[in-house]
């Protein structure tokens, strides 16, 4: 298991260190095929003025060797850049999908599945840019002002200090840019989670949108947020733009006061023509350098506010996970113990409850909506550890499980069926991965599913589509029961499988479930009572509690919260 910490972004550009040092290496032979390139000139100059003989041929044949050393440098520079960059987005996006799967499930109640999407590939994206374009030439620049400056000095110290002086100001403009800038991107990828999440709505929610004719709200919606893109943008290239503007100015006035001081030097002695020309050639790539340097940094701030975002997940809390893996010998297969546990403070869903599933047993929970019910299959699938009180799964206390091992004890059949979009076969294989092909077979065939995938136009190697876009809910709903079966976990939980179903699919279903539940302990959670009054026992839940508990028929007997609630279903026509 890889070991989160915070300067996860940090550490991942170490481990691809080696890369960077080829970059730095690469980046000083080509400054310095660059300065001897220059001095090769001034050389030819001054010993052309002083009267002597240059072989031209000579000249020319030592310019171009300097010359492709450079360019030959520069571009394994850039595919070394590449590299670096490709490392460490890889290393860096394995990273952000495995904390993905680890991190606690409440985190993904308060965070929008398509702010995280846009996050792993935006802003990921964003890195990338970073580290192929930025980083390189930020170090390309620093290694550049060291070796030019080493040269120009060596020239005259005077030039070098007329120089350094001259663009103090530079800076003071870069970092109040780069604040106005990292902010706007901030926005700018807040902006872009908003568009995401509505049109990721208006898809998931299409029939929705259609059927009661509030497309226009979700246009106005989507106009809205990419008007404000806009808007931030047009800010964002407003100050790039004069970020450019005043990066010439403050370029053009030095260059011209440096080179008139070098044009006076010579004119003194202090240093030869081609001195000066070599002062001059080199001297725009040193301003280059010089002056894009801090406006390397302003464009570093994108990636900046993409790292943080993306480190926002890497700090997130995890899933707690215990070291056992196997049940314990126990009649007893699932017990609360005076559980209390709420999604929010000072407000409890459940309230010291407290119950005991023995082996074999089929037991069902009923009651009024946000009593509970779901929220005892959240805490027995461990999606929410923070409880007071015990919950013990097979014998062991929850928080000594491993989530993997414990999870693989129970198969779970929802209300809310999802389906990958992938083929029949691979969808039901999820309950058991390395399942045979026969063994996949054999569960639909218990789920009476079997027949159906048979009739479709390619068999078990159908695609579903998208959430299982072109079967009907009961379908979906036995593949999802021949899953379960396929698992063959010792605890069945169901979810209110056929609370969305019509009757006759209801009773198709229920065949489907007995089949699953043959030997199994099985805890169902009710919608319809009718589906439940055979289980062995019946546990009425109300504002956290068990109001009543025992069959259908003591509960009947009894007159109570149950029998008004059978009554009330009979009378609606429910049962």
């Amino acid at each position: 298991m890889i070991t989160m910490r915070k300067r996860n972004f940090v550490s991942c550009m170490a481990r691809y260190s080696w890369l960077l040092l080829i970059e730095a290496a690469l980046a000083v032979l080509v400054s310095y095929t660059m300065v001897q390139g220059n001095e090769i000139i001034s050389i030819a100059i001054d010993e052309m003025l002083a009267g002597h003989d240059v072989h031209f041929r000579s000249f020319v044949v030592k310019f171009l060797v300097f010359t492709v050393v450079g360019a030959v440098a520069a571009f394994v520079q850039s595919i070394s850049a590449s590299k670096y960059a490709i490392g460490i987005c890889t290393r860096y996006k394995d990273w952000i999908v495995e904390k993905l799967y680890r991190i606690e499930y409440k985190y993904f109640d308060s965070n929008y599945s398509a702010t995280l999407m846009n996050k792993v590939i935006g802003d990921l994206g964003e890195i990338a840019s970073f580290l192929e374009s930025v980083l390189p030439e930020i170090i390309s620049s620093l290694i550049a002002l060291l070796i030019y400056s080493v040269y120009i000095g060596s020239l005259n110290i005077g030039l070098l200090l007329l120089i350094l002086v001259s663009y103090p100001l530079i800076f003071w403009i870069a970092s109040a840019l780069m604040k106005k800038i990292s902010s706007l991107q901030a926005t700018y990828r807040q902006k872009t989670d908003t568009m995401t999440e509505i049109a990721q709505d208006a898809v998931n929610g299409i029939l929705v949108l259609r059927s009661f004719g509030i497309e226009d709200i979700f246009r106005k919606k989507m106009h809205k947020a990419a008007q404000e893109l806009v808007e931030n943008e047009e800010k964002r290239t407003q100050i790039s733009n004069t970020a450019i503007v005043i990066r010439k100015v403050v370029q053009w006035l030095p260059n011209i006061i440096s080179a008139v001081y070098a044009v006076y030097l010579v004119s003194q002695g202090d240093i030869s023509l081609g001195g000066l020309v070599a002062f001059i050639l080199i001297l725009n790539k040193f301003v280059e350098a010089f002056i894009g340097l801090p406006f390397c940094m302003v464009d570093a701030s994108a990636g900046v506010v993409s790292i943080k975002r993306l480190e926002e997940i890497l700090d997130a809390a995890e899933e707690r996970d215990g070291q056992e893996t196997k049940p314990l010998d126990s009649e007893s297969v699932v017990a609360f113990e005076e559980v209390e546990f709420g999604y929010t403070e000072n407000m409890p869903i459940l309230r010291n409850l407290s119950f005991d599933v023995r082996k074999g047993e089929n037991v069902a929970f009923v009651g009024e909506s946000g009593g509970g019910k779901s929220t005892i299959f959240h805490i027995l699938c461990g999606f929410y550890q923070d409880i007071t009180g015990c919950c013990r799964v097979l014998g062991r206390d929850i928080k000594e499980w491993n989530m993997e091992a414990m999870r693989s004890q129970i198969a779970l059949v929802s209300q809310n069926v999802f389906l990958f979009p992938a083929t029949v076969e691979e969808n039901i294989a999820y309950g058991k991965p390395g399942a045979t092909h026969e063994e996949i077979v054999e569960a639909c065939r218990k789920a009476e599913i079997h027949d159906f995938i048979m009739s479709l136009p390619q068999g078990y190697q159908t695609l579903v589509g998208e959430r299982g876009a072109i079967l009907s809910g009961g379908q979906k709903q036995r593949i999802s029961i021949a899953r379960a079966i396929l698992k063959d976990a010792p605890i069945l939980l169901l979810d209110e499988p056929t609370s969305a179903l019509d009757v006759e699919t209801e009773s198709n279903i229920q065949n489907a479930i007995g089949a699953v539940m043959k030997g199994k302990t099985c805890i169902t959670i009710a919608h319809r009572l009718s589906t439940v009054v055979n289980a062995d026992r019946i546990m009425v839940l109300k504002q956290g509690q068990i109001a009543e508990s025992g069959t259908h028929e003591e509960l009947m007997a009894l007159g109570q919260v149950y029998a008004a609630m059978y009554g009330e279903g009979t009378n609606n026509g429910e049962l």
